[in-house]
């Protein structure tokens, strides 16, 4: 059934970038209307690791048991050796946080879940929330804009495929590497490129029982050549293994089912073993960036905006920060609660972050260190302390509009601008020492946890409630927010 009401939005792909900006946006009471070509979600897993940073994202919706729960019991570390059965090898960092250092730095900690499991649970919570549609069947096929007034989009949608128009006031490209939207806006990309080509063939077969204790998101097989890749995809022993090949000079022909047969089983180490072939595809690494994530009323996120190679776990990963950054943004200029100069901190912050992932994940492996890139997605954020009651974090103190945080002594409360919900919160003396605010100290923060300002006194009340009308006008960035 279709609204009858115009959607405020229109995000164009129902990936981990669309439906992360949607609910961001519905989150700020914005509505919204989401349109994918697919008929249905992928039924494939794709990317699996969920690092530190999204699933504090997901934490905020609520949405952390339900990830955990189609979680897989790994460690979140590759493992490298000669075969699945061989027990000769050596763990490796993915980029995520160790165990002990995410219970430091976090309320939450990374996970792997395949993406299969992820977008139905992202799908289930937009669904849930007012002002929302989601259309599957439904496809971009036009885009004209107007920077003064609004999108226009043409969609071909049904069994008919009958075409129509709708208005918004802006469109969001979620639509993936080969982004409609983008070309619609002639937005180039840039960047190396093609770096390989993988075979992949999805399977199942028993290899719990053959890799034991060693349980890990990615085992890396070497041998003479590029590495083959086992990488499990769920707690039932559902697996993905993935070679180079030349598709230059082989077809996918030249891999028959009984071939990739005997490489998995050569992989494993298993001569005996029967591994059912569910499904099997071809794929590029890939490394670019689009020269820009805006025209006009129109904007990038995800893929569309940014291609990786799967090193490092970083796509999937920096299309959902993308998606959160901008729908908060968005929501805020559309409740009027800040200047549309704030939609222009949207590519400022998140292209640098994604040029960055995308310059690391062109690297091959062994010109890579990802022991610390976890570090980066966090590096922003105010610190994470536990509150007294052991539950709660100071990062679960933050709201949709701006927070203040208060030492036990502050004596402030800012005046709030517009319709902007600015909270207040008092900590204890341990927390506002962690936050470096002292007893009578104040802290500005952002929906995102990035500090705006930050006062060793509380006295100075009209400088504070002028600091958070700099904010509301889109003033977000500064010098504290660099460098917390």
């Amino acid at each position: 059934m279709h609204t009858t009401e115009s959607p405020t939005v229109i995000v164009v792909g129902a990936g981990p970038a669309g439906l992360t900006t949607a609910i961001a946006l519905a989150h700020h009471g914005v509505r919204s209307l989401v349109i994918e070509r697919r008929a249905a979600l992928s039924p494939f897993p794709r990317a699996t690791g969920v690092n530190l940073r999204t699933m504090e994202l997901l934490r905020g919706w609520g949405l952390e048991a339900a990830v955990r729960a189609c979680a897989l019991d790994v460690s979140p570390t590759a493992w490298v050796g000669r075969t699945l059965a061989s027990a000769e090898g050596a763990e490796v960092p993915m980029g995520f946080a160790p165990p002990e250092v995410a219970a430091a730095l976090s309320p939450t900690s990374g996970v792997v879940a395949p993406q299969d499991h992820l977008e139905p649970v992202l799908m289930d919570h937009l669904r849930s929330l007012p002002g929302t549609e989601v259309r599957l069947g439904t496809e971009l096929i036009g885009l004209a804009h107007d920077d003064d007034d609004g999108v226009t989009v043409t969609i071909r949608e049904g069994e008919g495929k009958e075409t129509s128009s709708l208005r918004a006031a802006y469109v969001i490209g979620a639509d993936g590497a080969h982004s409609r939207v983008r070309r619609e806006v002639g937005i180039a990309m840039q960047g190396p490129g093609d770096l390989g080509a993988y075979l992949a063939t999805l399977f199942r077969a028993p290899l719990g029982d053959v890799v034991g204790e060693r349980r890990h998101g990615l085992y890396m097989l070497t041998r003479q050549g590029p590495p083959w890749v086992f990488l499990p995809t769920d707690r039932h022993d559902r697996w993905v293994f993935s070679l180079t090949w030349d598709p230059a000079r082989e077809t996918r022909t030249d891999y028959p089912p009984e071939r990739l047969v005997e490489l998995i089983r050569t992989g494993a180490g298993v001569p005996d073993l029967e591994p059912q072939i569910v499904w099997t595809g071809d794929f590029t690494f890939t490394a670019e960036i689009a020269d820009r994530y805006r025209a006009g009323r129109v904007f990038l996120v995800g893929d569309a905006a940014h291609r990786m190679t799967p090193r490092g776990a970083s796509g999937m990963n920096t299309a959902i920060h993308d998606g959160y950054d901008l729908g908060w943004k968005l929501g805020w200029v559309l409740r009027g609660w800040a200047d549309a100069s704030l939609l222009d901190s949207f590519e400022a912050e998140r292209r640098p972050v994604a040029l960055r992932n995308m310059q690391r994940s062109a690297l091959a492996s062994e010109d890579r260190d990802v022991s610390r890139d976890f570090l980066d997605d966090i590096a922003d954020r105010i610190p994470h302390v536990w509150l007294p009651d052991g539950r709660t974090s100071t990062l679960d103190l933050l709201g949709d509009g701006l927070t203040v945080l208060a030492g036990p002594r502050a004596g402030v409360t800012p005046a709030r601008p517009r319709e902007l919900p600015v909270s207040v919160h008092r900590v204890d003396q341990a927390t506002a020492d962690a936050l470096d605010i002292g007893a009578d100290g104040l802290m500005l923060v952002r929906p995102d946890g990035r500090p705006v300002a930050s006062w060793a006194t509380s006295a100075d009340a009209a400088a504070i409630s002028a600091a958070v009308a700099e904010a509301a006008r889109g003033t977000l960035g500064g010098e504290l927010g660099r460098a917390a």
